[in-house]
């Protein structure tokens, strides 16, 4: 396709594959334009239909789906309110390679896609449809797998406080709970890496995408695995009545604990109560709070990290940082759970 300023675009090669597809043009984003995205231009024998493009170069694991679907439902609820006109089709995500369960979830979300392998699902309003999966190929190791627990907390800490870049390894290294010399050790790899680094007289970094994808990717992949103390069950006849005692004896025996996920978010804004408590609390303090170890219990028993984890207290219960409920939140396969990681990354990681 001589010409064809998607050249250099291999990803597309399959959506010029198919049989209704005459041409490609891409759009690029809007200088100057944070939240703009470059849309696919695609022309077909009945008209022409524009696509925005998110474009993944890694590995799509489950959390990473479950934030590009919440993002995108969001801002799908945002425009209908502003009564502008949305078809589940105007999303295009392309990837090195989605599997069955993944493509699936995109199909279910109304979202178009195409990865390298062959797996396609281009649907353009209710004139073309046109799908492929089940293709395979063994998935490269996620990006995240080549990092570290020890980078993960860091990298949550420069999220969660972003003028901490500039800290000192002493007060990195209380913030976080590791050795100093780990601290310095990553930042020289993160100076190296070119992601998250500032000098004092710098000003500190902001949030990219990328980074984001890191952090939901490595808390699931590589920090909660390490993280998980195990299941427990509480005495109360309900979740609600659990955490109220939680605020009220954390509070009066002086023991640290932070909520995050489900619980951590309703408490934030009431937009949803989860049937599980995932709770930063180290594992000394079970038997003072009557925890009984249960293998399908509902608390989520999660080994706190420095002092990053406690956060602020919204109606009296201590929450972990929003880029950390946020994560937890993407963990699991509730659509429910999916939503209210979007209502609060809407709210509180803008």
């Amino acid at each position: 396709m001589p010409g064809d300023p998607t050249h250099d675009e291999p990803l597309l090669d399959q959506i010029r594959a198919v049989p209704f597809v005459r041409h490609l043009r891409l759009i690029p984003a809007k200088s100057g334009d944070r939240n703009s995205s470059r849309v696919l231009e695609i022309t077909t024998p009945r008209g022409k239909h524009r696509l925005a493009l998110i474009v993944k170069r890694s590995y799509l694991d489950r959390s990473t789906v479950n934030a590009v679907i919440g993002q995108i439902q969001g801002e799908r609820k945002a425009a209908k309110g502003g009564g502008q006109s949305v078809r589940n089709g105007e999303i295009l995500v392309l990837a090195p390679y989605l599997a069955v369960p993944t493509a699936k979830n995109f199909i279910d979300a109304g979202i178009s896609f195409a990865d390298e392998i062959g797996n396609i699902h281009l649907a353009l309003g209710d004139e073309y449809n046109w799908t492929v999966i089940g293709e395979r190929k063994p998935p490269k190791p996620p990006e995240s797998e080549r990092m570290t627990p020890a980078a993960v907390q860091l990298l949550f800490q420069f999220a969660s406080n972003p003028e901490s870049a500039s800290w000192t390894v002493r007060d990195l290294a209380a913030a976080v709970g590791l050795s100093k010399s780990k601290v310095a050790e990553l930042r020289l790899q993160f100076a190296h890496q070119g992601i998250f680094t500032a000098r004092r007289s710098e000003k500190s970094p902001g949030i990219t995408r990328e980074l984001g994808e890191r952090l939901i990717s490595g808390y699931d992949q590589i920090l909660r695995p390490k993280l998980m103390i195990g299941r427990y069950r509480f005495q109360e006849p309900s979740i609600d009545q659990f955490v109220a005692r939680l605020a009220l004896e954390g509070a009066a025996q002086k023991i640290p604990y932070a909520l995050t996920g489900g619980p951590a978010a309703d408490a934030m804004q009431h937009f949803y109560r989860s049937s599980e408590v995932p709770v930063f609390l180290g594992v000394e303090h079970h038997r003072r709070l009557r925890l009984l170890p249960d293998r399908t219990g509902p608390i989520v028993l999660l080994k706190p990290f420095g002092n990053l984890v406690y956060w602020r207290e919204f109606d009296g219960k201590m929450v972990a940082p929003p880029w950390l409920v946020y994560a937890e939140l993407l963990t699991g396969s509730d659509p429910r759970e999916r939503e209210a990681a979007e209502e609060l990354r809407s709210e509180f990681l803008k």
